[in-house]
């Protein structure tokens, strides 16, 4: 998660906040002195579960109004006026999904749900003082200046990095691990039947920010903190990241996960994103973490995962494709496809147009110039161009401005006998406007592979290609480099063909209620938009992606009527659940989710919809046992030439 930057014109205002906050029963008191420059009003916004006892400005009362979501209070040009605001409430429950929730387990309240009086268009620089009853502590985003706990509870104090958005506050019964040694100081604060986990997590953390240190620059805070969260969430905050206690145990949250969200420190909250123009630090931060951390393991991994994105990008519904520029946060799946996924391969493509050390330059070069302040799509462009000593404003055009993606082809080739070798003509076309593109490609001869570079920038060119020994066959792209459409023959059905589809059918065979209403849990967790249903019969005659949820007794009748093939790889008997697809005759996507019982459904409502980019899932309860992709083809930029 990342927040949104302020306007460098924005006003600067100090706040001096002390809570006293009981999160058994949610009770929570708040002053906030807040220090102004001259001015003749002040507007500001507060949730609506708070209530102001008293305002003051310079001691003398005053009586805000109110409008929607804005208060507004008149200062008649005081100067150097500091409001005294004294506010009470109660923090709600998770289950009324506000904002900022909590409970005995964990109080959520970030800077974004106004649990401060934060004015319009306001940087905000801050002192917090929070006071907790014995068993909870309290963390925050700035810098933690002091701590101390006594027998009427802990007592800790914070202060903003620098100015910027209204800080972040998360309480909880947490036990605290620290490494001072490292630099920054490291800590955990986890509930207590996570702390096992706290010395791997600080090992983590530490070496993930030495590796971004090294790569970018300074770290732009005084420490760094891992918070357990009673809620399913992994989110990012300036020094600190919030991720669920469920996920925390999960292998892949210290592997990969946390590396995104340490970086996010530089990319995204050290340097904040103008919102205007777009989103650049999810797909920087998923190519510098998630996708370089791939990479280390191997090129075939990071193969893997570039082709990941792009089955995700093949299934994603023409209409619901967006021009990169316009993405600004993950709302859905389908912005996660094109501002995660497409946004990390335009890097990946950067990257090789202007070579390793011009692109480390780059990035640099963009951190020294912008930290603590925001950055554009156009500032990132300008880092670039300034690294590589050319123009490059024809590639951003091309792949921020523009929605889809490449659709290429082999055309007809034609191999000539030469008195010292062999010549290799072949046609490579563009469907639709054309994209200027650097390609690999490979020749296969019988003496070995050679491996070459071209460039295309028209909707057709014919390649001329010499070898000294007989060519055998041509494939375009091997490493899968460049970020295009996949043809429906290279690409195996997936279950994001069906869940991101807005037109997608659903169907439950059932004959419980209680299993009805698992699958209806299960359709809305799984689908991107909102579930339509129907019956099988409907299924049979429609031409849309259908999802099916089945008991496993019916699914002959499914297969049957559905005129579907028998699945390649059905879930064992001693599995509970299964889910795996199909294309019928008309082309479209079929996802069948086959479990033994309702509970064993309800089980899948969490982990399934994390497995979008495969083809079949089978598992044991909640555990997935099995997993994978159905064979493909070559696809259309493969030829054989003998």
């Amino acid at each position: 998660m990342l927040w949104a930057g302020t306007a460098a014109a924005a006003d600067e205002v100090f706040h001096d906040i002390e809570v006293d906050l009981q999160p058994a029963s949610g009770e929570i008191g708040i002053v906030d002195r807040v220090r102004l420059s001259p001015r003749d009003t002040y507007r500001f916004r507060l949730a609506p579960w708070l209530v102001i006892e008293r305002l003051t400005a310079d001691g003398v009362a005053l009586t805000p109004t109110r409008r929607d979501a804005e208060y507004r209070v008149e200062l008649d040009g005081q100067a150097g006026a500091e409001l005294r605001f004294e506010l009470r409430g109660s923090v709600p429950p998770r289950a009324a999904g506000s904002l900022a929730s909590g409970g005995a387990d964990g109080v959520y309240l970030p800077g974004y749900a106004d649990w401060i009086p934060a004015g319009v268009d306001e940087r905000v620089d801050f002192a917090l003082a929070v006071r907790v009853p014995p068993g909870q502590r309290a963390v925050a985003t700035g810098n933690l200046t002091t701590e101390a706990s006594d027998d009427g509870g802990q007592r800790a104090h914070f202060a903003a990095a620098w100015p910027g958005e209204a800080p972040s506050l998360f309480v909880g019964p947490y036990e605290v691990r620290e490494r001072r040694e490292s630099e920054p100081p490291v800590r955990t604060y986890f509930h207590p039947e996570l702390a096992p986990l706290a010395e791997t997590y600080l090992d983590a953390a530490a070496g993930y920010l030495d590796r971004y240190e090294a790569q970018i620059g300074d770290y732009p805070y005084a420490d760094f903190s891992i918070v357990s969260a009673p809620l399913p969430v992994g989110l990012g905050f300036p020094g600190l990241t919030y991720v669920g206690r469920e996920v925390l145990p999960l292998p892949f949250m210290r592997a990969r996960s946390l590396a995104h969200e340490v970086l996010h420190n530089w990319w995204g909250n050290g340097v904040a994103v103008d919102y205007a123009r777009g989103n650049w630090a999810e797909g920087l931060t998923t190519y510098q973490a998630d996708y370089a951390l791939a990479e280390d393991t191997g090129a075939a991994a990071a193969r893997d995962m570039r082709l990941k994105w792009l089955r995700d990008y093949a299934a994603l519904p023409p209409g619901r494709d967006r021009p990169l520029v316009e993405f600004v946060g993950k709302t859905h799946d389908a912005a996660q496809v094109v501002g995660y996924n497409k946004a990390a391969f335009v890097f990946h493509m950067l990257r090789y147009e202007i070579g390793e050390a011009a692109f480390s330059r780059a990035l640099r070069d963009f951190w020294l110039r912008h930290r603590r302040g925001r950055a554009s799509w156009q500032d990132l462009e300008a880092a670039f161009a300034r690294a590589a000593g050319r123009p490059l404003d024809w590639f951003f055009a091309q792949w921020l401005e523009r929605a889809g993606a490449p659709i290429l082809e082999l055309g007809s080739h034609r191999v000539d006998a030469l008195a010292d070798g062999y010549r290799t003509r072949i046609e490579l076309r563009q469907r639709g406007e054309p994209y200027r593109l650097g390609l690999a490609l490979e020749l296969v001869t019988d003496d070995g592979t050679e491996r070459r570079r071209v460039v295309l920038s028209d909707a057709s060119t014919t390649l001329e290609l010499t070898s000294r020994a007989r060519p055998r066959a041509l494939q375009i792209d091997p490493a899968s480099d460049l970020f295009r459409r996949l043809d429906a023959s290279e690409t195996p059905t997936i279950l994001r063909d069906v869940s991101l589809h807005p037109e997608t059918l659903t169907v439950v065979v059932g004959d419980s209620e209680d299993f009805r209403a698992a699958a209806e849990e299960l359709a809305a967790r799984l689908l991107d938009t909102a579930p339509s249903y129907g019956p099988l019969e409907r299924a049979a005659q429609a031409s849309r992606p259908v999802l099916v949820i089945a008991t496993r007794d019916a699914l002959a009748r499914i297969e049957a009527t559905l005129d579907l093939e028998p699945v390649v790889a059905p879930p064992s008997p001693s599995m509970s659940a299964g889910a795996w697809t199909a294309r019928r005759a008309s082309g479209a996507a079929v996802l069948i989710v086959a479990a033994r019982d309702a509970a064993a459904l309800r089980a899948l409502a969490r982990p399934l919809p994390h497995y979008g980019g495969q083809s079949f899932i089978y598992f044991d309860g909640a555990r997935a046992r099995e997993r994978g992709l159905w064979p493909v083809a070559r696809g259309p930029l493969y030829r054989q030439l003998d």
